[in-house]
């Protein structure tokens, strides 16, 4: 009898076992073994740390390492040059560019300008997100310049925002946009065609989780938590605390260079942590209080993401939903 139970207890673990391989078999379809280059991205990192706000000989520097790049990988880059009160740069890079459809991923390269602290170079606060986003390009680049390139149906778009921050009043933390808010407006990439936007923002503190902001996008944060879990089982994630949840706090968000984007209906995913870090517009956000754990996991779960939205583009997109969406309080 003991014999018997003990057969059944194993069975009952093998079978286990085949419906867990069997679940993330289904939710990842036409993996691939993803590696990313952590030596270049810790070299775009070092480029982009340097106090950089708009119409600063460092904000010019980076402006020209991000377009350089995007040319080196392979994407047709250009500058967006605007002008309010000063000039501001949007950098973008475009890969498919007859495509009908576009995902969109975007962060701010500009740092606020702290008269209490000249050296502030902003790490969590744009420098950590230009550098997931380039640091995307270069992981895929043998799958963006073959497989995917000249597809007709979804194409690849990487946006550095300027003028992110408030400038008039230095003083004040609110954000100015002026670079997304000129974007949006002008339709540098029509906005029907922006497939989902992604926008990125304060990575790299410790102990920050990531949650959805947006029901129409729900199922593809959904698709994030799998990825992870994914990738943990399997041992390819850095030791760390789990950073995306399938929790949804549709009630609140933080402002950021999407807002243009939704007001027109773009729908849209904002990866923020839930809270500011604590060294937020303050000259310990640099690179000695990054948490690399988290960098190095986002790096790669985001790299995971991308490649799957690209290669199962049509089953991916039926996750997003369109509806009209109003800002937080009226928005800005």
């Amino acid at each position: 009898m003991f014999r018997i139970s003990r057969v059944i207890s194993t069975v009952a673990i093998i079978l286990l076992i085949l419906l867990d391989l069997l679940y993330f078999l289904h939710i990842w379809p036409n993996s691939k073994k993803i590696i990313c280059d952590e030596i270049y991205f810790n070299d775009t990192l070092a480029s982009i740390l340097k106090p950089r706000w708009s119409g600063s000989r460092g904000h010019a520097e980076v402006a020209n390492f991000l377009f350089e790049q995007l040319n080196s990988l392979g994407f047709l880059a250009i500058r967006e040059e605007l002008f309010d009160q000063r000039k501001y740069t949007n950098i973008l890079g475009i890969l498919n560019v007859d495509a009908t459809r576009f995902l969109m991923l975007t962060c701010h390269y500009d740092s606020k300008f702290l008269p209490t602290a000249p050296h502030y170079v902003g790490a969590t606060d744009g420098a950590v997100s230009c550098a997931i986003l380039l640091n995307i390009a270069k992981t895929l680049n043998a799958y963006l310049r073959e497989e995917f390139s000249n597809r007709d149906d979804i194409g690849l778009v990487l946006v550095f925002f300027d003028g992110h921050e408030s400038t008039l009043a230095v003083e004040e933390d609110y954000n100015s946009l002026i670079g997304s808010r000129r974007f949006a407006q002008v339709e540098t990439i029509p906005l029907l065609n922006i497939e989902v936007l992604i926008t990125l923002n304060l990575i790299g503190a410790p102990n920050h989780i990531f949650l959805s902001h947006f029901m129409n996008t729900y199922g593809l944060h959904e698709r994030l938590v799998d990825i992870e879990t994914k990738l943990g089982k399997s041992g390819q994630l850095t030791k760390c605390h789990t950073l995306f949840h399938k929790i949804k706090d549709h009630e609140s968000d933080i402002e950021d260079d999407h807002y243009p984007f939704l007001s027109n209906g773009v729908p849209s995913m904002h990866i923020v942590p839930h809270a500011y870090p604590e060294y937020w517009h303050t000259q310990m956000d640099n690179v000695t209080n990054l948490y690399w754990p988290a960098i190095r996991n986002m790096n790669l779960i985001l790299a995971h993401f991308v490649y799957e939205y690209l290669q199962n583009h049509e089953e991916l997109s039926s996750l997003v939903h369109k509806y009209s969406f109003v800002l937080p309080n009226g928005g800005p």
